[in-house]
C-alpha cells in the first residue's frame, strides 16, 4: 500500500506539473523559478590563481538557478593537476519530488558523449592502424557510399565537414544505419561546417565494424575502465537512478536515467553521438588524461601507460577543418565555432564541447586548466532562452582572468574566428 500510495502521489505530482506547465502561453511557462538547494564551495588556496575573482562564480550560477533557468548544477576547476574548485548548486531534481544537488550526481551528457566515448575510441583504431583518418568512409562500410557518399573520409565526420545532414528519422539502430546508407550530402564534403549526430552515428558503426565491439563494450574495456572512470556508462544500472539528474518529460513520461536524445533513444540508448552518462569527478579524470598527453592515472596503471599518444592527443586538439572555414574544429572536438565554451580568454589551443542537456567541459594546455559544468537545463523543461551558454562562457572567461601562472606574451587568445563573429552583421 504505502507504493502504491507513492506511486499515486508521484502521479498526481507529474499531472499537476503537466497542467501547470504546458497549459499556460510560453510566456508563462517562462516564468518559473528553482529553489535555492544546496551550496556548497571548495576553493583551494593557489599561488598561481587569483582566488578572489573564483568567488564571482556562485553567483552566476545560483542567480540562473533563482530565475529558473536550470534547477541545478556541478562546477569542477582543475588547474595544474589540482582541484582548484567545486561548486554544488541547486537540485538534482524537481520531479517526481525535490532533491538536493550532490557532487556525484550522474548526469545525461548528451552530445560529450562525441568526446568522451566516440572520438578518443576513433583515435585508437587510427593508433592501431584499424582505421584511416583520410580513408573514405565506404573503405569500411561499402554501403556507407551510395547516394553520392563515396569521397566522405573519416576525418570529415570528425570536424562535422561531411556535408551530411543533421540528424535522421527512424525507429531502430538498423533502421537508421539504413537510412544513413541512403541519404544524400546537403553539402560537398569538405566545403561547409554542418553539425551532425549522423557523422557520430556513422563513427559508431565503424567502431563497431574494424573492433568487432559494440560500442558500450569497447569505451567501457579501453577508455572507461583504464581511466578508473567507474561512473561513466551508457544505459546506465537501476541501482543509479537516484543519484541520476533526470532531463524532462516527453510523451508524458519522465526520462530519468534514460537517454532524452530521441535518436539515440532509438537506438536503444547507445549511439555514437549521445547517450552516454558521468559525473564530473569521471570527466575530471579523463581532462588531467588529455592534459597530460594521454598518460592515464598511475595509481591502478604502469607510469608510462597511455590511453592516447601525446601526438595523437595533439592532432585530436588542433585544427583539422580548412583555414579559410570560421568554424574551427579539432578531431571530434570545438576550438573556435559558434558553439565554443572558450569565453574570449582563454587560448586558441584550448578545446572542449557541449550537450545539449546542459553539460560542458573546456580544456587549456597553456594554463593546464580544465572546468567541467554540469547542468541539467532540460528538467523538467527545457527553456526557449538557453541560459548555460552564457553561464558557460562567463565561467571561462572569470577562470581564465584568475590565472596568473602563465606567460600571457606566448599565449594567443584571439582567434580568426572569434574575430570574424564579433565582427559580422
Amino acid at each position: 500500500m504505502r507504493r502504491l500510495s507513492s506511486y499515486l502521489s508521484i502521479a498526481v505530482y507529474l499531472s499537476w506539473w503537466l497542467l501547470a506547465t504546458y497549459s499556460l502561453p510560453v510566456s508563462a511557462q517562462e516564468n518559473r523559478h528553482f529553489p535555492r538547494g544546496s551550496h556548497s564551495i571548495f576553493i583551494a588556496k593557489s599561488s598561481g590563481m587569483r582566488t578572489d575573482l573564483l568567488n564571482r562564480l556562485a553567483p552566476i550560477i545560483e542567480q540562473s538557478i533563482a530565475n529558473g533557468d536550470y534547477p541545478g548544477a556541478v562546477l569542477l576547476i582543475g588547474h595544474q593537476g589540482k582541484i582548484v574548485y567545486r561548486g554544488v548548486f541547486g537540485s538534482r531534481r524537481i520531479l517526481p519530488r525535490e532533491a538536493p544537488m550532490r557532487f556525484d550526481t550522474v548526469f545525461d551528457l548528451a552530445s560529450l558523449t562525441k568526446i568522451l566515448a566516440t572520438a578518443p575510441a576513433i583515435m585508437q583504431l587510427i593508433e592501431q592502424n584499424k582505421l584511416v583518418l583520410d580513408a573514405p568512409v565506404a573503405r569500411y562500410w561499402p554501403g556507407f557510399a551510395r547516394q553520392g557518399k563515396s569521397r566522405i573520409t573519416i576525418r570529415e565526420l570528425l570536424t562535422h565537414t561531411s556535408g551530411l545532414p543533421p540528424e535522421v528519422k527512424a525507429a531502430s539502430k538498423e533502421a537508421v544505419l539504413r537510412e544513413i546508407e541512403e541519404i544524400k550530402p546537403a553539402h560537398q564534403p569538405g566545403t561547409t561546417f554542418l553539425y551532425s549526430d549522423v557523422n557520430f552515428i556513422t563513427l559508431q558503426h565503424l567502431i563497431e565494424l574494424v573492433s568487432g565491439e559494440m560500442l558500450d563494450t569497447y569505451v567501457k574495456k579501453h577508455i572507461f575502465v583504464p581511466l578508473g572512470m567507474k561512473k561513466t556508462s551508457f544505459l546506465p544500472p537501476t541501482s543509479w537512478k537516484d543519484g541520476v539528474a533526470p532531463t524532462e518529460l516527453i510523451a508524458n513520461k519522465l526520462r530519468w536515467g534514460e537517454v532524452q536524445d530521441p535518436l539515440a533513444a532509438a537506438m536503444g540508448g547507445v549511439s555514437g553521438a549521445a547517450g552516454l552518462f558521468s559525473t564530473a569527478s569521471d570527466i575530471g579524470i579523463y581532462a588531467q588524461s588529455l592534459l597530460d598527453g594521454g598518460r592515464l592515472p598511475t595509481k591502478k596503471n604502469k607510469p608510462g601507460d597511455y590511453l592516447l599518444g601525446p601526438l595523437t592527443v595533439r592532432k585530436m586538439t588542433s585544427p583539422q577543418t580548412p583555414v579559410a572555414m570560421h568554424e574551427a574544429r579539432g578531431l571530434g572536438f570545438d576550438l573556435d565555432s559558434p558553439y565554443s565554451n572558450r569565453g574570449v580568454l582563454f587560448s586558441t589551443t584550448s578545446f572542449g564541447h557541449s550537450g545539449w542537456t546542459g553539460t560542458s567541459l573546456w580544456i587549456d594546455p597553456e594554463s593546464k586548466t580544465w572546468i567541467i559544468f554540469l547542468t541539467s537545463r532540460a528538467h523538467p523543461s527545457p527553456r526557449l532562452h538557453n541560459q548555460v551558454v552564457e553561464d558557460r562562457r562567463a565561467i571561462a572567461n572569470i577562470v581564465a582572468a584568475s590565472i596568473t601562472d602563465i606567460n600571457a606574451y606566448q599565449a594567443v587568445n584571439t582567434g580568426p574566428g572569434e574575430l570574424y563573429r564579433a565582427y559580422s552583421v
